[in-house]
């Protein structure tokens, strides 16, 4: 499991900030990004900002499979030991982008916590599993930009609040596998440790950022669930980006009651390392600067190319409209990948295709080779031998999903 759900979208804000005519402005505001680091550092932690010279890091992390959920994945060795102190057990989760740990969390001592080394954990005994399952990741925006965006084939929706998720998203899918939703209810404290972490990440432009958590109740027969729900929304002045998923708590009725209050617990206990934020914000700052220097020289040999031929203006004007589309795409196109695959980092997951719909399907990455069935359950495994049709009943009931390029 992951505790962060914002990452995303602070790719997403470089998107924004290509709108910004004036460069000189935008590269002169990066600069100045990193005192405000500083202060929001010290908000979170209590303490100024160092810049390190060299992160400290853990003990060699065991290298292992993403945890696709009890039943699906097999589970390796924990990537290190857990603290305990008294009842509660520590549990750090890395950033393997950076080699350093990135939060902790505590729980019950009594829960056989799995960690992994690419920050997601788990809980699989024989009357109580926890485990991450996705959710969704949109944009939504105003105007041209928006409809840009849609064209290119992003995925638009307005935002829904946590509530309106669990009614339309959430409950569709539960009953499907049997069970009916008991009552949700907002998770304050969730929100509140999610949002110190979002609001010290670096971004670029002006944006608001906002954590939201819920935890919706579930029952068939004498099984419980608890759906916690990580929601977060990234918004700039023409686009943003919101999106959500869950850590799923599953146990008796006997036991539900306790086990959903110390999953709240600890995912309230949520503790950032300043040293996370000032790495993450270096790495986006190169980026920045990259992609505005690639910008600055493509304008310049667009302009020298319009000087060159003032006696074909319009055709130098319809030139020039078709390489700033041609820009905005690519670089549209690039942040789309880069989000992407910093939501797959932090998450743990990685993109296949489905081969019955030929839709992207993401999964809990870590396996060599996927399964897939018609209802979009799938099965990962390391074993290139390994084919489910062989003890399942049916004919091709399950077929390769192959990843995405």
């Amino acid at each position: 499991m992951k505790p962060s759900t914002f990452l995303p979208f602070v790719c997403a804000s470089l998107l924004l900030a290509c709108g910004q005519d004036d460069v000189t402005t935008a590269q002169a505001e990066a600069e100045s990004e990193l005192n405000s680091l500083q202060d929001r550092v010290a908000a979170i932690t209590g303490r100024a900002y160092t810049a390190p010279a060299e992160a400290a890091v853990p003990a060699q992390y065991v290298q292992d499979q993403q945890v696709a959920g009890p039943g699906i994945s097999n589970a390796g060795p924990t990537q290190q030991a857990v603290q305990e102190t008294g009842g509660v057990r520590t549990v750090t989760i890395p950033s393997k982008d950076f080699n350093m740990p990135m939060s902790q969390m505590d729980f019950p001592a009594r829960w056989k916590v799995q960690s992994y080394d690419n920050g997601a954990w788990k809980v699989d005994e024989p009357t109580l599993k926890v485990w991450d399952v996705s959710g969704g990741n949109y944009a939504f925006g105003y105007g041209q930009m928006a409809q840009l965006y849609q064209q290119s084939g992003g995925a638009i929706r307005t935002p829904l609040s946590p509530e309106q998720v669990v009614l339309q998203d959430a409950v569709p899918r539960m009953r499907k596998l049997g069970y009916e939703l008991i009552g949700q209810s907002d998770a304050p404290a969730v929100a509140q440790a999610e949002q110190r972490g979002l609001d010290g990440l670096y971004s670029v432009g002006q944006s608001r950022k906002t954590s939201r958590a819920n935890m919706s109740e579930w029952h068939k027969g004498d099984l419980r669930v608890a759906l916690v729900m990580h929601w977060s929304s990234f918004e700039g002045p023409d686009m943003g980006n919101w999106s959500y998923y869950f850590t799923r708590l599953e146990t008796s009725a006997d036991r539900f009651d306790q086990e959903k209050t110390a999953l709240l617990t600890g995912l309230a206990s949520l503790r950032y390392n300043p040293n996370y934020f000032a790495a993450y914000a270096r790495s986006e700052q190169q980026k920045e600067q990259q992609s505005w220097g690639a910008h600055d020289a493509k304008m310049r040999t667009n302009q020298a190319a319009f000087d060159a031929q003032q006696q074909a203006h319009r055709s130098n004007v319809d030139a020039m409209n078709n390489s700033i589309m041609g820009t905005w795409k690519s670089t549209n196109d690039r942040m789309d990948h880069q989000q992407n695959a910093t939501i797959n980092s932090i998450r743990g997951e990685e993109d296949v295709v489905n081969p019955y719909t030929g839709e992207t399907y993401k999964v809990e990455s870590g396996s060599d080779q996927y399964w897939m069935n018609s209802n979009g359950e799938y099965i990962g495994t390391n074993d290139v031998m390994f084919d489910p049709n062989a003890v399942e009943q049916g004919v091709d009931q399950w077929r390769q999903a192959p990843p995405k390029p």
